[in-house]
């Protein structure tokens, strides 16, 4: 008795839970939302206090997860959160075009661009460092 047809019907299990598993990963691909600019944004709420809005800055708003505009201890923020690193440094690049050398007033960090009103102390990039994931 020959062992190939249990090697053929083995092989073949074998390809049907690949092709399963890699439809499952698809699927799951599609339809993944990040959740970093929202927890963001429940962070400053509710856990340091900020009063938040919708910025009108299409720049900011070019990011594809979302942005936000607050005030830090006096000092006003705007928070974009990019898809990835490289969409961030695009979006900080456009600050640059229209602004210039904007120094301290303009950070990336990750995924993340902060652009302030003037240049913020430790305690105000603190304050937004913390909400960010």
């Amino acid at each position: 008795m020959s062992d190939w047809p249990y090697v053929r019907g083995g092989l073949v299990a074998v390809a049907l839970l690949v092709t399963a598993a890699l439809v499952a990963w698809g699927i799951q691909a599609a339809v993944w939302e990040d959740p970093g600019f929202e927890k963001t944004l429940r962070c400053l709420v509710n856990e340091k206090g900020a009063t938040v809005s919708t910025p009108r800055d299409p720049i900011a708003g070019s990011a594809e997860l979302g942005a936000l505009a607050t005030v830090v201890e006096t000092n006003g923020v705007t928070v974009s959160v990019a898809a990835s690193e490289t969409s961030a440094e695009r979006v900080a690049a456009a600050y640059r075009s229209i602004g210039g050398d904007l120094g301290e007033r303009l950070e990336v960090r990750g995924r993340t661009v902060y652009l302030w009103e003037r240049p913020p102390s430790p305690t105000q990039r603190q304050t937004v460092y913390d909400c960010v994931y």
